[in-house]
């Protein structure tokens, strides 16, 4: 239900995203509240409860809670920093792996070995896993390129067409430059996939396939915790179904020999 009301986040109206937010920062004490209680604490009324709800596939506020109290897990108080730091890693990783739709990750991998030159783009820490995803590929003698500079993002999309493939990665969702960049690939003809947090938003929509990974601030006081730790995750996932290809798997051993040998 917190997968849910993540993705949806950007169909809900003002009043609604006050009660999402409530929701998620909450999730422990919200079956101890009735409606008329979380109405009060986020200045809605029943009613606005009522059709959130509804909105999220449940026809009243009490089956709401009954599906939140299944995956709801109390905090474990902790103190220390490293278990904390361990505790925040493994909720996004749990978290990833709940939202991740097998069937869509398969197409993508298809695609990407069906796919004659692959772009991934990124800005900023999505760059980078733009970057450490084009590395891999690269081993395994796959055509592709990461590109973290939005005006180069617009030149390679201009010269893009059916064969190929472009990989947009946007925490928000909402990074016009690398939304636009996809557009203009996808009008050329190629293949788009998406990474992001968020449907219904700029990258969402012009995706063919949106992976959705859980956003970090849904685990509370985040700090410096790695915002791209649940993509890196999609990106191993995609990877490791890639090496049960024999070729694509020969191609990384003798680049690791390669390697190997130099050293």
């Amino acid at each position: 239900m917190i997968d849910k009301l993540q993705i949806e986040y950007q169909r809900f109206s003002a009043k609604e995203k006050e009660i999402a937010d409530y929701v998620m920062r909450n999730q422990a004490s919200i079956m101890n509240i009735n409606i008329r209680d979380l109405a009060a604490n986020t200045y809605t009324s029943t009613s606005t409860i009522t059709r959130f709800c509804r909105k999220v596939g449940c026809a009243t506020f009490v089956d709401f809670k009954i599906l939140l109290n299944r995956e709801v897990q109390q905090p474990r108080p902790e103190t220390r920093f490293f278990p904390k730091t361990q505790q925040a890693y493994n909720d996004i990783i749990n978290a990833t792996a709940e939202m991740l739709d097998t069937e869509q990750i398969e197409q993508v991998v298809t695609l990407i070995k069906k796919s004659r030159r692959i772009y991934v783009y990124g800005l900023g820490s999505s760059g980078l896993s733009a970057l450490e995803f084009k590395y891999r590929l690269t081993r395994m003698n796959i055509i592709i390129d990461a590109v973290t500079d939005s005006h180069m993002m617009i030149m390679s999309a201009s010269l893009l067409g059916q064969d190929d493939l472009v990989i947009g990665i946007s925490n928000s969702g909402r990074t016009i430059e690398v939304s636009d960049a996809l557009d203009a690939a996808k009008k050329r003809g190629a293949k788009v996939v998406g990474i992001t947090n968020f449907d219904h938003t700029p990258l969402s929509e012009i995706s063919d396939i949106c992976l959705f990974t859980p956003d970090i601030d849904r685990t509370g006081d985040v700090h410096f915790i790695n915002s791209q730790l649940a993509i890196i995750y999609i990106l191993d996932v995609i990877s490791l179904l890639l090496l049960e290809d024999g070729s694509l798997f020969e191609a990384r051993q003798n680049t690791l020999k390669a390697l190997y040998h130099r050293e």
